[in-house]
């Protein structure tokens, strides 16, 4: 008895000193937090609970590997807690190791199969894969093994608004919001809130998604994620009362101690009321902090698209397209167009205007392409085949990618429309901009895809990305001079694109000639698509349908001029990106001012 009385008494020990840990981390007393930890590993070495808290607090400080030594240590102890597991491969997808992420929750499955915690992150992980279908079925069996995991039906949700079912989203959402409730989690409450009122958001329900972040706020008025989702789709007041408690928030000494995507967050959407107040020199400054907290937590290489570009060409040669054939008006099957440029050209307000046309269907963004070439480039070299071979991309590549990605954007009509008659479009639309690096490949995949090239002004162009917090994409838009870089290697990939592809597939507009000439600009367009003219294209500002771009509030509006020349303003604080640029930053400012 005198044993298990003292080995009681170092369980709760150490359950408070773990408490502890914890405690002094979250209240931003980082080297106490070690300190502490430190102590407790070397008075009880290897064990489990100290590992596994000694790793999250290396991940957040950066230190990957450390953290990884110490979570596979805590998974490799004789009774593993799934957390370790489920942390393990976050913290391994998080540091680009996704491989190896799948691998841990595979073999974790193999030893609980039924554990709902381990089913739920394969679910995410696969979600955040672009895996939707597979996260589906993965999720289902969370929630029937715990049907009142507010977590389960959140991690539903978001894999619904993956694969484009805002409506079952939202059904997810909301009932994630009741579970939360119920068990008195206030936080999942309020997110899974604030996950409905994006969905209604990208579905034209701006006033109905106001009213949810305004009511948040109301009640919760430093919530960041709500502030950040409210300045997206409003022009805050000057005197709105949350502007002010934002403003306090960023120059508060806890501000420091807040995660980088909440800094992020907090000050992407100050910055955008700085600029809809006019007050230039504090957007600027709020911006620039934005973009550098955001640059510090991605990977990106400048000379990728330098690669990409040399890749294209050698694959690509103008003999490729010499007997291209002219697309069949007469075909049965829905034809592809694709919208490729710069993000924020005008690519979704192209989309939404052809989309309003009754015989076209606009599928939004879509990453399958992508995401299929790359996986089937990784599997032959894995297969053997040397990967410049792989690269030449021959005619056997492009038909299997081709039929992989028209079962793909086919299928999207079915979820998006509620219609299995895909017959029903004679023009399938993506608008993924990032394909103008795919061109080549995309008009050889279907004897009918078009493309067209939206166009903008560079300094347009660029002052709206800079302005803006992207997801997963876009990581060349947080610093300048790579910012203008990336544009000038987008230039030498549309000019050799001009110079090889056929003018029967391709096609460029700018998009200052569509603010100009809206019908001039949408005829010559629609008549390049291969079908005849209809009026909806004119009011494309009442078409109803989803919409999951920075321009949602946009392109629900008129043609409007006030986007044109936006930059200007800022020319004194641009020069390293008009440096980049080639523009003579000294001109434009004078010019500005």
């Amino acid at each position: 008895m005198p044993d298990q009385t003292a080995k009681h008494h170092q369980t709760g020990t150490i359950i408070k000193a773990i408490a502890e840990i914890r405690n002094q981390w979250a209240c931003g007393h980082r080297r106490k937090a070690r300190k502490l930890c430190y102590r407790l590993l070397k008075e009880s070495p290897g064990l489990p609970d100290a590992l596994h808290i000694s790793a999250l607090m290396y991940h957040q400080e950066g230190n990957t590997l450390d953290a990884i030594r110490d979570i596979e240590k805590a998974c490799n102890s004789p009774d593993p807690k799934t957390v370790y597991f489920t942390d393990l491969s976050a913290i391994l997808a998080a540091s680009g190791y996704e491989a190896q992420a799948k691998t841990v929750l595979i073999q974790a499955l193999k030893r609980k199969p039924l554990d709902p915690k381990l089913l739920l992150q394969m679910g995410i992980f696969l979600t955040r894969g672009n895996d939707t279908r597979q996260a589906i079925l993965f999720l289902k069996r969370a929630i029937a093994l715990a049907p009142n995991d507010w977590l389960a039906w959140n991690a539903m949700g978001a894999a619904c608004l993956a694969h484009d079912d805002l409506h079952s989203a939202i059904r997810h959402f909301q009932t994630a919001g009741k579970h939360a409730r119920d068990c008195r989690h206030m936080d999942g409450y309020i997110d899974a809130q604030i996950s409905e009122g994006e969905c209604l958001k990208e579905l034209g329900e701006i006033d109905a998604a106001r009213a949810i972040f305004e009511d948040i706020l109301s009640r919760h008025s430093g919530h960041i994620r709500a502030w950040h989702c409210l300045t997206l789709i409003s022009k805050i007041a000057l005197d709105h009362p949350i502007r002010q408690v934002m403003i306090t928030k960023a120059k508060s000494r806890s501000f420091d101690t807040l995660p980088a995507a909440q800094k992020e967050l907090l000050l992407f959407g100050l910055a955008k009321t700085h600029m809809e107040a006019g007050e230039i020199e504090p957007a600027m400054r709020t911006l620039n902090d934005a973009n550098h907290i955001k640059r510090q937590s991605i990977d990106y290489s400048p000379q990728s698209i330098e690669s990409l570009l040399a890749v294209a060409k050698a694959a690509f040669p103008a003999e490729r397209f010499v007997d291209l054939p002219h697309p069949d008006k007469s075909s049965q099957q829905p034809q592809h167009v694709f919208i490729v440029g710069m993000p924020r050209s005008g690519t979704t307000l192209l989309e939404q205007i052809l989309a309003s046309h009754p015989d076209m269907f606009g599928a939004g963004e879509l990453d399958t392409l992508g995401h299929h070439q790359d996986a089937m480039i990784e599997q032959q070299v894995k297969h053997g085949q040397p990967r410049d071979e792989v690269l030449k991309f021959d005619d056997a590549f492009i038909s299997t990618l081709g039929n992989i990605y028209r079962r793909e954007a086919l299928a999207r009509i079915a979820t998006v429309s509620k219609t299995a008659e895909t017959g029903a479009f004679k023009r399938v639309i993506d608008k993924m901009p990032s394909n103008f690096t795919r061109a080549g490949l995309i008009v050889l995949m279907h004897p009918d895809t078009r493309i067209i090239h939206c166009r903008r002004d560079a300094m347009d162009t660029c002052f709206s990305c800079y302005s803006r917090r992207f997801g997963s994409t876009q990581n060349f838009s947080y610093d300048q001079r790579e910012l203008g870089a990336f544009y000038n290697s987008y230039l030498k990939f549309m000019e050799y694109w001009r110079n090889v592809l056929p003018a029967h597939r391709f096609i460029e507009v700018d998009y200052e000639d569509i603010v100009d000439d809206l019908e001039g600009q949408a005829r010559r367009l629609v008549n390049f698509t291969g079908l005849p003219w209809n009026d909806n294209c004119l009011t494309f500002h009442k078409t109803g349908r989803q919409v999951r771009t920075h321009s949602t509030l946009q392109v629900r509006q008129p043609i409007y001029r006030s986007s044109i020349g936006a930059w200007r303003p800022y020319a004194e604080y641009l020069g390293p990106l008009m440096d980049a640029l080639g523009i003579d930053a000294d001109a434009q400012t004078k010019k500005a001012g």
